[in-house]
C-alpha cells in the first residue's frame, strides 16, 4: 500500500500538468489547490490559474441561466400562480439569500463547501438581479478570497503534519 501510495505522489508531482485540470473539474479549488501544496508545488503559481479557470465560468453560467430562466423558470412561475410564488419568498432560504444581499455573492463564491462556488455566486447574482458587472467583480473576487483561505487551509493542515511527524 505504501508503494502504491508512493507510485502515485510521485507520478502525480512528475505529470501535474496534465492532472491539474481533471482535478479541478472534479474536485473544484479545493482539489486542486490542495493536491498541488500536499505535492510540495509552488502554489503561488497556479493560484492565477485557478482564479482563471474560475472567472472563465463567470460567462459561461451567466449564459446558461439566462436561457434556463428565460424559457423554463418564466414558464413554470406562469403556469404555477403567484401562490407559488409568495411560498417561494417566505422561504427561509429565500429571505437568507436576500439578508446576505450583495455581499451573499462574496461568501456563496468564496467557500469551498458542496452547494458553494461559481455555479452558486451566479445564481444569487441573478437572483438579486445585480449588473453583470457588478457580478463579475464579486465573483472574481470571491474566488480570490476563495483560493486564499484554501491556501490557508493547506497550510495550517501541512504545517501540523510537519509537526506530528516531526516528533
Amino acid at each position: 500500500m505504501h508503494d502504491t501510495l508512493l507510485f502515485l505522489k510521485n507520478n502525480l508531482a512528475d505529470h501535474f500538468g496534465i492532472y491539474f485540470i481533471p482535478l479541478y473539474i472534479l474536485g473544484g479549488r479545493p482539489a486542486a489547490i490542495l493536491s498541488a501544496q500536499l505535492l510540495g508545488l509552488n502554489i503561488i503559481l497556479l493560484l492565477p490559474v485557478v482564479v482563471l479557470l474560475d472567472t472563465l465560468q463567470i460567462p459561461i453560467f451567466f449564459h446558461l441561466y439566462d436561457i434556463i430562466s428565460d424559457k423554463l423558470l418564466v414558464r413554470i412561475f406562469k403556469d404555477r400562480g403567484f401562490k407559488k410564488e409568495a411560498r417561494i419568498r417566505d422561504a427561509r432560504f429565500f429571505r437568507w439569500i436576500q439578508l446576505l444581499g450583495t455581499p451573499g455573492v462574496v461568501v456563496i463564491t468564496m467557500l469551498p463547501l458542496k452547494g458553494c462556488g461559481m455555479w452558486s455566486g451566479v445564481l444569487l447574482s441573478k437572483i438579486l438581479e445585480l449588473p453583470k458587472k457588478t457580478g463579475y467583480f464579486l465573483l472574481v473576487f470571491g474566488s480570490i478570497v476563495g483560493c486564499l483561505i484554501i491556501l490557508i487551509f493547506g497550510e495550517a493542515v501541512l504545517s501540523l503534519g510537519a509537526l506530528f511527524m516531526g516528533q
